[in-house]
């Protein structure tokens, strides 16, 4: 399904699904489906997903997904993803540590250790935070 609403609203999807929500919303999607939100909004995607969000909102994307976060968002997605903030904001990507038999999170911040806002990065293998060209957040 789609779901649509307007300021301040919530928007939810099924699988395969679109949620789109104005500033300040929240949009879900189920796997494989997008979600979008306005600025200060939260987006959340199931796996395969894209999630987007505004000025200080809050992106979370599933395996595989791509989570992009306006300036001062926090942009989190899963292993195998691609993770994408602005200014003041954080980078946070899965990754699976085949010696420990876990996952772990790394996490950067643009303006520290080569991180750059508004590029996107992926956990390699050992965890560390390497750039993804060709990704347009």
């Amino acid at each position: 399904g789609t779901s649509t609403s307007g300021n301040g609203g919530t928007s939810t999807s099924g699988n395969g699904g679109t949620s789109t929500s104005g500033n300040g919303g929240t949009s879900t999607s189920g796997s494989w489906g997008t979600s979008t939100s306005g600025n200060g909004g939260t987006s959340t995607s199931g796996n395969g997903g894209t999630s987007t969000s505004g000025d200080g909102g809050t992106s979370t994307s599933g395996d595989g997904g791509t989570s992009t976060s306006g300036s001062r968002g926090t942009s989190t997605s899963g292993n195998g993803g691609t993770s994408t903030s602005g200014d003041g904001g954080i980078v946070v990507c899965r990754w699976w540590d085949a010696t420990a038999k876990r996952y772990r999170l790394t996490v950067g911040y643009p303006g520290e250790d080569g991180i750059e806002a508004g590029v996107a990065y992926r956990a390699n293998e050992a965890g560390e935070l390497v750039r993804v060209d060709g990704v347009q957040p």
